[in-house]
């Protein structure tokens, strides 16, 4: 069945009151995890796209917020909707190369989509076949040829880099980049979550043991780095970038109990182990 995915805006009137597009900023590599959304009208924030029960796609936008808490809002009120059918999100960033962050989705039949960052725009479909992966993610610019690049899991564990082409399309061939990833539970995207200017890849494993897997920069990887403990007790978790701006990457989870957590990170690779309870009540968390 086709479901309904609305992306809310966090203040209707100020939507309204304003033209529909901004001029697209800048779209480097650290927003990779991001959503431009027209009504950001050209700032970029560390949004987190969330999935609810009725199957509604609600941005909670990132921003300085009252009292450093990194929220502008909660995304109240009906926004702009799109018909799909999407069962995973993956943020690549500027994908197609126009200045604005971008999202994908994989549907039901294993299609997977592109969305613009600009608004307005269609979603154009630019994979077939993904329904055999396990997990997606995107790491930014991972073989760092300047362009974004999904990685995925088949059901075997294998992980696969595909390889963008800075236009809205793939380069030909992909590449095994790892093997054995069927123990992890989850998979996300660390942005630079250890600041040595290369993207990064977080994992929890089974037991609950969290792992920061360096990307070397060109394609591969630095040796891994247990970062955390415990984690079986979170059922979701993603890294939506500097979401307390206070200049390093973070982590936001959700406990088996359904409260939400930010967990900032120490720009080491590390946390500062100082969590703050977030008032966000969603069942589907991706970043």
């Amino acid at each position: 069945m086709r479901r309904s995915y609305t992306i809310v805006a966090a203040a209707i009137a100020l939507a309204l009151a304003q033209p529909l597009f901004a001029s697209p900023a800048r779209a480097d590599d650290s927003w990779h995890n991001f959503i431009q959304i027209w009504w950001d009208f050209g700032e970029v924030y560390s949004d987190l796209p969330t999935i609810t029960d009725e199957g509604h796609v609600t941005v909670y936008e990132g921003g300085p917020g009252e009292g450093g808490t990194g929220w502008e809002g909660q995304g109240l009120g009906p926004g702009p909707t799109v018909v799909l059918d999407a069962d995973a999100l993956v943020m690549p960033g500027d994908w197609d190369g126009n200045g604005s962050a971008d999202w994908m989705f994989r549907d039901s039949d294993g299609g997977l989509f592109s969305l613009s960052g600009t608004g307005g725009a269609k979603p154009v479909q630019v994979g077939w076949g993904w329904d055999v992966m396990t997990a997606m993610v995107s790491p930014g610019d991972w073989n760092g040829d300047g362009h974004p690049d999904v990685l995925a899991r088949d059901g075997s564990g294998v992980l696969w880099m595909y390889r963008g082409d800075g236009i809205g399309g793939w380069l030909p061939g992909r590449i095994q980049v790892g093997w054995g990833w069927n123990i992890m539970a989850s998979i996300f995207s660390g942005h630079d979550f250890n600041e040595d200017d290369r993207p990064d890849i977080l994992a929890v494993d089974a037991n609950g043991g969290m792992w920061l897997y360096p990307g070397n920069g060109t394609g591969g990887w630095l040796g891994r780095v247990q970062v955390g403990w415990g984690w079986q007790k979170m059922d979701l978790v993603a890294a939506p970038g500097d979401f307390d701006y206070d200049g390093h990457g973070d982590v936001i989870a959700r406990d088996i109990a359904g409260s939400m957590w930010l967990y900032p990170g120490n720009g080491a690779g590390g946390f500062t182990w100082t969590r703050r309870l977030l008032n966000i009540s969603t069942p589907a968390l991706f970043g």
